[in-house]
């Protein structure tokens, strides 16, 4: 029987490596005019304990340079800094009521069930955890879809 869920482990694996597709990275260079991106650069402070020293700074970009990244923040002017300085950048892609809808209810869901669930005695509090899971689900679902966060890919 271990044989077979050997080979089993096996099949999957394979299987996965078959499913994924090329992978491609994007550069800076390859990012439109007009792209909304966050760039994270080197900081001298700490913005919350246990956090890096870094800054973000969000933006369309204007340009993209051999050396330099214009950003338009706010203003006329657009902010000029040097790819040197530069740990992160990322694109936006887009706010979706859908997904923060879905990914904050089942967090909150799965959340409040496996606590409640984790610490009841007998079945009927197990049954409770769940109810409360699924009640924190959907409060979760219409939170996230009332108040969507912004997603981002990373480029480089």
């Amino acid at each position: 029987m271990r044989a077979d869920v050997r080979r089993l482990h096996l099949a999957l694996v394979v299987v996965a490596l078959g499913a994924t597709g090329r992978a491609e990275g994007q550069g800076i260079a390859d990012l439109p005019a007009g792209a909304r991106v966050r760039i994270t650069l080197p900081d001298s402070a700490r913005l919350h304990p246990f956090m890096p020293r870094t800054q973000s700074v969000i933006g369309t970009l204007a340009r993209a340079g051999s050396d330099t990244l214009w950003l338009q923040v706010a203003g006329p002017d657009p902010l000029r800094v040097p790819r040197g300085a530069i740990r992160e950048v990322e694109v936006s892609r887009g706010v979706s009521r859908a997904r923060s809808a879905l990914q904050f209810g089942l967090g909150m869901g799965v959340g409040v069930g496996l606590v409640g669930y984790a610490s009841a005695d007998d079945a009927d509090s197990r049954q409770e955890a769940v109810l409360a899971g699924a009640i924190g689900a959907v409060l979760g679902g219409v939170v996230g879809a009332v108040r969507p966060y912004e997603r981002w890919k990373r480029v480089r």
